[in-house]
């Protein structure tokens, strides 16, 4: 229980740094001055130090601080308390499942019955009930979340915010305390609304909505007035508001002011006037501008080391919440990473008190999720004549917020994230996600660096979503200028009824969707009616269509596969530079035709790296375009030809693409994504071409399949769209065409090219990356040695 109780500014300041991180303790007097300076992970520099963790260190160091914390558990489900009885059961709780850890897991199964059954007494403690309970089964506590969500509406104070606790009709054990006041004093001290205690109440009345709990629209709207109106001029917020004498504001509390107004613009923005919404988006960005000036990952801004570690968990929470990547130049999630990895102690632990590692801990979970959609930051042009800009990037998080909270792990089994993205970042960062989010309102204006590297993105795998936000007229004319100016030889076409994003998964009604092709993959999707608001305005739990093509879209366009780790360095292919080819050095030709005839332009120069790199083979670096017509056909040893849809060749091309062949020419062709109209194409054209001479299935033990070339090959895995089609495929299938007792052409109906360039495909028909990898190595060996 409590010791004892002292309402002196130096005491209190003093006690807050030990404990609110998570549970702020009323035995403020018994910690010394001397605790509020506290050790941090930057203090302790060990051997070993890395400027960025890698995603493996910090999978480690997850894995290290869940074992330290169970091994502190007691045998009856209970962590040491520090000053409020349950308060650090339930935070460690907490932490655990944010790591990963399931609530059937013996160790928390028996912590999450005590903490059903703490009372709800102590704003501090009951929030981390709520979260706790939250995160573990939502449905199986669902009397306990709601009966916490009842007792914070009682306790709301007038002004919006909350203060310790006790209900309003009970005083607090005065017999424990100094009798130094009297105990309606007592009671008025801890009734007394701070924004410590204010947000995380916000925080777990958040949770406890989502659980299905009910909670009045006017407790929302309180507490919304009550962050608002206590903003310093600055920007920031202090832990108490006593006007005219405010505590200076300092960067934990500035950020979890904001966090939380971002979750009561989720419960409020759909039932008020646009002006408050503006408000409150003027109050939100005023207070990220004082971070960002300040901003520091060794110390608290404004409070050096006292309440740093819930200055630590803070920031996760707005970045979160946010979709924020940096502060100014600041990545917080890789600045914290480093920290934390090179801080933790061997054992697991990174500091002597249980609270501080959990926040550690949520630190390092909450923040460590793939990537699945970025929003990029784009600003409208000028008005001119001293006026606004207009309107540009939509800064209102709802929309992808709700539709991540809804995907949950149905995307690749990971629980995914999302992030904004400025649009002077370099390549690597656009592709650290698949799906790039442009939207707002007003013309959509590109630098041409930013359009140069949009196109990019497209090549190497990204998809661009266009979303005019409200259906704005202004910015969907401006996609089509610039997508017109990006890739001239394609055009937006509306969405075929039966293309994936509407039979992923859900089978839905078309939406409106227009698509720009490139390659295997509609690479542009364009939302002329808009996404982002019927996303903002959805409930995650309870799932609309819009949601559910947000969920076709990233099975698109993940292909449902897992994505990558959050701190991996994205890989940027490099197309080798058009020069003259070394002499001596063999050249590849490409067939020019009237279909695709390039939808891949990096897999093929890939491959030739790998044919120089690693079996030492003089080859020019890139395939080089050639029609059949031209007059130096015959110095290429090989050709390749793909493509996805029905082609033609004039009869001058075809004559003289026999004429290569019957002189010992070798062809490799590819159904690009094992698309039909291709393969029809093709077969029709060898058997035009020799109709005495079909195209047979290699044997098994050809060279290309026997290691005579390459590696040894007789198994084989394919994609699911294969696997769908033919479960108990398991060889490689290639044909060929013999001319004079030589292996003239090789064909592969199935595609290849994700092997090569890594890029993924939804539906492909196709073989698993690593065997097309395998047997284009060896298809190329062949050519080039027998």
């Amino acid at each position: 229980m409590f010791q004892t109780f002292s309402i002196s500014a130096r005491t209190r300041r003093c006690g807050r740094a030990l404990i609110l991180s998570a549970i702020a303790a009323a035995a403020l007097s018994a910690f010394p001055p001397a605790a509020c300076g506290q050790e941090t992970p930057t203090r302790r520099r060990q051997s070993g130090y890395v400027a960025s963790a890698t995603g493996k260190q910090v999978r480690a160091a997850i894995l290290r601080a869940i074992g330290a914390m169970k091994a502190r558990q007691a045998p009856d489900g209970a962590w040491p308390d520090y000053a409020q009885e349950g308060g650090v059961t339930a935070l460690v709780t907490y932490a655990l499942l944010e790591a990963g850890v399931s609530p059937d897991d013996q160790a928390l199964a028996a912590a999450l019955e005590k903490i059903r059954q703490t009372p709800n007494r102590l704003t501090y403690v009951v929030s981390l009930k709520v979260l706790a309970l939250s995160a573990a089964d939502p449905k199986r506590y669902s009397d306990a979340i709601q009966g916490a969500a009842d007792w914070f509406v009682q306790t709301q104070h007038a002004t919006g915010g909350w203060g310790y606790g006790w209900s309003k009709d009970e005083a607090p054990d005065a017999g424990s305390l100094r009798k130094t006041r009297s105990e309606m004093e007592l009671r008025q001290a801890y009734q007394r609304p701070d924004l410590s205690n204010t947000q995380f109440a916000v925080l777990a009345l958040s949770e406890a909505q989502r659980a299905g709990a009910r909670i009045p629209i006017e407790v929302w709207q309180k507490v919304d007035r009550h962050f608002r109106i206590t903003q310093l001029p600055g920007g920031g917020w202090g832990y108490t508001y006593h006007d005219p004498d405010p505590e200076e504001a300092y960067g934990s509390m500035t950020a979890a002011a904001v966090a939380s107004l971002y979750l009561t613009a989720d419960r409020l923005a759909l039932q008020e006037p646009s002006d408050a919404a503006a408000d409150r988006q003027a109050a939100i960005e005023r207070g990220v501008e004082w971070i960002t000036r300040r901003y520091s990952i060794s110390v608290n801004p404004g409070r050096d080391l006292a309440w740093y570690y819930f200055w630590l968990y803070s920031l996760e929470r707005i970045g979160v919440v946010s979709g924020r990547r940096t502060f100014g130049p600041h990545d917080w999630f890789r600045e914290g990473t480093a920290l934390l990895v090179n801080g933790q102690r061997p054992d697991g632990s990174w500091t002597d008190r249980l609270y501080h590692d959990a926040l550690c801990l949520l630190f390092l979970a909450k923040g460590y999720k793939p990537l699945l959609i970025q929003r990029l930051e784009w600003s409208g042009p000028p008005s001119g004549h001293g006026t606004p800009a207009v309107p540009g990037w939509r800064r209102d998080p709802r929309d992808l917020d709700h539709l991540i909270r809804f995907l949950g792990t149905r995307v690749g089994g990971d629980v995914v994230a999302w992030r904004t993205l400025d649009s002077g970042a370099p390549v690597a960062d656009y592709l650290a996600a698949p799906i790039l989010h442009i939207t707002g309102r007003g013309p959509l204006e590109m630098s041409p660096a930013t359009s140069s590297t949009l196109k990019t993105y497209v090549e190497q795998g990204g998809l661009i979503l266009f979303d005019a936000d409200g259906g704005d007229a202004a910015f969907t004319e401006s996609v089509r200028r610039l997508a017109a100016g990006l890739f001239p030889e394609s055009k937006f076409e509306p969405l075929a009824a039966d293309h994936p994003v509407y039979r992923a998964v859900d089978r839905l009604a078309p939406a409106g969707l227009e698509a720009l092709g490139l390659g295997c993959r509609a690479a542009l999707l364009l939302a002329p009616r808009g996404l982002a608001e019927a996303w903002a305005a959805a409930d995650p739990d309870r799932p609309d269509d819009a949601l559910r093509l947000g969920r076709n879209l990233a099975v698109y366009a993940t292909g449902n596969d897992t994505l990558p780790d959050r701190l991996s360095e994205a890989t940027v292919l490099e197309m080798p530079p058009a020069q003259p080819p070394p002499r001596g050095a063999l050249r590849i030709g490409q067939i020019q035709h009237d279909g695709d005839w390039q939808p891949r332009p990096y897999a093929l120069p890939a491959l030739l790296k790998t044919l120089a790199d690693r079996f030492g083979v003089a080859v020019y670096s890139r395939t080089v375009p050639l029609r059949l017509t031209d007059e130096a056909l015959g110095t290429f040893p090989v050709l390749t030809m793909t493509g996805h849809y029905t082609f033609r060749l004039s009869d001058a091309e075809r004559e003289a693409l026999k004429g290569y062949l019957d002189r010992g020419g070798f062809l490799w062709a590819v159904a690009c994504c094992g698309r039909p109209a291709f393969d029809k194409a093709f077969r029709d054209l060898v058997a035009g071409l020799f109709p005495d001479s079909p195209l047979e299935e290699l044997p098994p033990d050809h060279p290309i399949y026997s290691g005579k070339v390459g590696a040894p090959i007789s198994t084989v895995a394919y994609s699911p769209a294969i696997k769908a089609e033919s479960p108990d495929l398991a060889r490689p299938v290639l044909y060929g065409l013999v001319r004079n007792g030589h292996l003239v052409i090789v064909y592969s109906p199935y595609g290849m090219a994700e092997g090569l360039d890594g890029i993924k495909t939804y539906g492909a028909r196709a073989y698993a990356p690593d065997d097309a990898r395998r047997l284009a190595v060896n298809i190329l060996l062949y050519a080039l040695t027998f």
